[in-house]
């Protein structure tokens, strides 16, 4: 596991809440209790019905999904049934549509229970038409039907990936190939890999089984040769490149802001991206440029306009302009703002997989210690409660440390974010 690039291991804070806004208006609520005995809380840590649940999904939509008995129904923030109990399984209920599990075909409904597709697909990938189109699978070939159920690309492909900007990998008698939401071939079936469209204008690619990867555009024009081990276009606009285990990065036009010889590089965060090159860390932004140079032994990305920095053994925070904000005064491992807290505690020993030994706080935006580092992990609630586990339970807390609800309990408290 890499330390503070790329992917930010937040083993302190718990994510075990959500904060959905509907009807505009935040509906906040916590999971009570064990696997398949879950209870619904509201804000303040009070059921919002008498039922306990097998499953609750994502609250969406103004409406949530769970399950009983092995089968599943919709309720809302009251505990009201919406969609009676009578599928195998259902996605959560988005945009105003639900994919459905019945008899082992997948169909859709809407947000009265009514079907927009009967059951009848052997699978029905959702991906919440966030581009006006699901995958489908039937007689072993996939198409897309859009949210009327009206299929929009006949099932005469292998494979087809989510869309994104109005693209999708797709396969096609072996080979990879780019298409349109209408169906039309925008880059031939003639690679052996081609990724996601994240940023809108090029893509990676492997030609024939060779190794190496490359960047093309959507006019199938090469921007950068296959010549390196990873080639990622990413959503923030940027292009991350590896090659003999050091990395750097370009633009989407293919060129190169970083080449690759740094140790590591994170994502673009606030503008700033992370770079650490001979054990020595620093920002840039997307231009290229170094805005504060790389003279700190460790640090973090930038989250809430702020971001961890250690200096000669001790942490603190830095602003995007290199100033310090929260003065170098603790020792051990310090993480990013979030929700206006940042949680720090003992020097982690784990292997990145679980953190079970480490003591956690919280600090304010001042600097001042909110939570002291006695949990094994610990977050910011709702209505200035706390979240923390400790001796193997998930409690909701006040500032005091005195419990209001036992949440439920999730064995691995380690979210992984990009």
């Amino acid at each position: 596991m890499k330390k503070a690039i790329y992917q930010i291991v937040l083993p302190a804070i718990l994510f075990l809440t959500n904060s959905i806004t509907a009807q505009n208006k935040d509906f906040e609520y916590y999971l009570s209790g064990e696997e398949e005995k879950l209870i619904i809380l509201n804000a303040a840590g009070k059921p919002i019905s008498n039922d306990v649940f097998e499953y609750v999904g994502e609250f969406s939509d103004n409406m949530f999904k769970v399950q009983k008995n092995g089968i599943y129904g919709f309720i809302n923030t009251k505990g009201k049934i919406v969609i009676p109990y009578q599928y195998n399984w259902a996605s959560e209920m988005k945009n105003g549509v639900a994919i459905v599990l019945l008899n082992e075909k997948y169909g859709l409904i809407n947000k009265k229970g009514q079907y927009i597709v009967t059951p009848q697909y052997e699978s029905l990938q959702y991906e919440n038409f966030n581009n006006g189109l699901a995958i489908f699978k039937k007689d072993g070939l996939e198409g897309a039907i859009n949210k009327k159920g009206e299929v929009i690309i006949p099932n005469e492909f292998e494979s087809i990936t989510e869309f994104n900007h109005g693209y999708a990998e797709a396969k096609k008698n072996g080979k990879t190939g780019l298409i349109d939401t209408k169906g039309k071939t925008i880059i031939p079936f003639e690679y052996s890999y081609i990724n996601e469209l994240f940023n809108g204008f090029s893509f990676a690619f492997k030609k024939d089984e060779k190794p190496k990867m490359g960047l093309m555009d959507l006019k199938g024009n090469v921007l950068i040769n296959p010549e390196y081990d990873f080639v990622f276009p990413w959503k923030d606009g940027l292009v991350y490149l590896t090659k003999d285990g050091k990395e750097g990065v370009a633009d989407k036009y293919g060129k190169i802001l970083f080449p690759a010889e740094y140790k590591n590089i994170g994502r673009l965060s606030e503008g700033l991206i992370l770079l650490e090159k001979d054990n020595r860390y620093g920002f840039a932004n997307a231009n290229g440029e170094i805005k504060i140079p790389l003279i700190y032994d460790e640090a973090n990305d930038f989250s809430e306009g702020l971001a961890p920095v250690l200096k000669e053994g001790k942490w603190g925070f830095i602003d995007q302009s290199g100033k310090t904000v929260i003065d170098f005064k603790f020792t051990g491992i310090m993480m990013p703002f979030y929700d206006d807290f940042a949680a720090y505690g003992k020097r982690s020993t784990s292997s990145g997989a679980h953190y079970t030994t480490d003591l956690w706080g919280l600090i304010d935006r001042k600097g001042n210690i909110i939570i002291e580092n006695k949990y094994n992990s610990v977050g910011p609630g709702y209505n200035g409660n706390f979240i923390v586990e400790i001796d193997g339970e998930k409690l909701l807390i006040n500032r005091n440390g005195e419990s209001i609800a036992k949440l439920k309990y999730e064995e691995r408290p380690v979210m992984m974010s990009n």
